[in-house]
């Protein structure tokens, strides 16, 4: 898969929920291990309409920066390997550091992957038989910094490099016939500001407070990228606290391309975050706008119940989106706490969308 399938593995175990690039680890077994209260190891077992069925290992530390201040959120560090019975592989290391006062904030991903996947050309009203397998391999690195400047807003920078090997796909198909840019490998490398406001009193699972965060991600020869175009992305979040038992979650995203942008770098609808039920790239094009609404309720000991649903749609510009172009997606879960001190979850979900349906489990909520 692109880029989503690989920004959710480094999402996995993100403190921060990295929200603007997406995800899809459907975990159906696993046996964790803790080893004292601060590590996490364990192996796992995956299926999902991306991966079919994928062995792998992963492992993560959780701690507090200097001083052991609760009023900061914990940090952390994760590695993960994957390689599934579609060939595909994928490795990452990844982090987000709280600082003391959460005054400044460190995130970093990276990953390598070679990953056969499916695709169904651009455009929002692609027909679902219409689809070619293609693989492509991938390097990727994005450091991120962030400094608090007044209240919960912070401004920050991020940068992003990434090579891919040239695209194996059928000849004269679809990578051919609409001529997609990015399809014979390349670097992309680029930079940009962040603008983020986080109120939420917990980035596992928040019960109450909101997160807005805006990225624009500029890519250009002079930095050493292949392609030159630009990336704005949106995320916006609120939580709504019902009741010691229940919270009514909602989210918007919104990724916005222009210029020159390479396959690895469009936008995608499906996966196990967003539109929970479509596959990961089902429709994808150079602009997206995606909303979802999820009601978490608590029923006892650590066991709880959710309730989604979500509508989006990809297009070619900003101003081609239409007002009956959007899918829909709803289902339903379950969520076993892994910790309750931080409130990670292991969540099960069921999502059904037109022409398909996913039934996943997954580390920490989908936003």
């Amino acid at each position: 898969m692109r880029r989503s399938l690989f920004a959710l593995f480094l999402l996995s175990f993100s403190i921060a929920a990295f929200a603007w690039q997406r995800e899809h680890i459907p975990v159906d077994t696993m046996r964790p291990t803790i080893a004292g209260k601060n590590l996490l190891a364990f192996p796992f077992a995956v299926r999902s309409l991306e991966t079919n069925w994928g062995f792998g290992a992963i492992a993560a530390r959780f701690f507090h920066p200097g001083r052991q201040d609760t009023t900061v959120r914990t940090s952390d560090v994760n590695v993960l390997g994957l390689y599934t019975l579609r060939q595909q592989l994928i490795l990452v290391l990844s982090s987000t550091i709280y600082f003391p006062k959460e005054d400044r904030i460190f995130r970093f991903q990276s990953s390598y992957s070679y990953y056969p996947d499916d695709f169904w050309g651009l455009g929002n009203h692609t027909e679902y038989a219409v689809r070619e397998g293609f693989k492509q391999k991938q390097y990727f690195i994005n450091p991120q910094f962030l400094q608090r400047v007044y209240g919960n807003r912070y401004l920050g920078l991020t940068y992003e490099y990434q090579h891919t090997g040239p695209v194996s796909y059928p000849p004269d198909g679809l990578f051919d016939q609409q001529n997609i840019a990015g399809r014979h490998g390349g670097n992309t490398s680029g930079i940009g500001p962040i603008l983020s406001w986080d109120t939420r009193n917990n980035a596992y699972s928040p019960d109450h407070g909101g997160f807005a965060e805006i990225q624009y991600t500029w890519f250009n020869k002079f930095l050493g990228s292949d392609f030159n175009f630009t990336v704005l992305s949106i995320d916006l979040r609120k939580f709504f606290y019902l009741s010691p038992r229940s919270v009514l979650a909602i989210q918007g995203l919104s990724g916005l391309t222009f210029g020159n942008t390479p396959f690895r770098k469009l936008e995608e609808l499906g996966g196990t975050d967003m539109m929970r039920g479509y596959y990961g790239g089902r429709y994808t094009d150079k602009c997206l706008m995606a909303y979802q609404g999820e009601y978490r309720r608590f029923l006892f000991w650590r066991i709880g119940m959710v309730a989604f649903a979500a509508m989006g749609q990809v297009a070619s510009t900003p101003g081609s989106f239409e007002l009956n172009g959007f899918h829909y997606t709803g289902g339903g879960g379950l969520r076993f706490a892994l910790s309750k001190e931080e409130k990670l979850n292991l969540r099960v979900d069921y999502g059904v969308a037109k022409h398909s349906n996913a039934f996943t489990v997954q580390l920490r909520e989908a936003f």
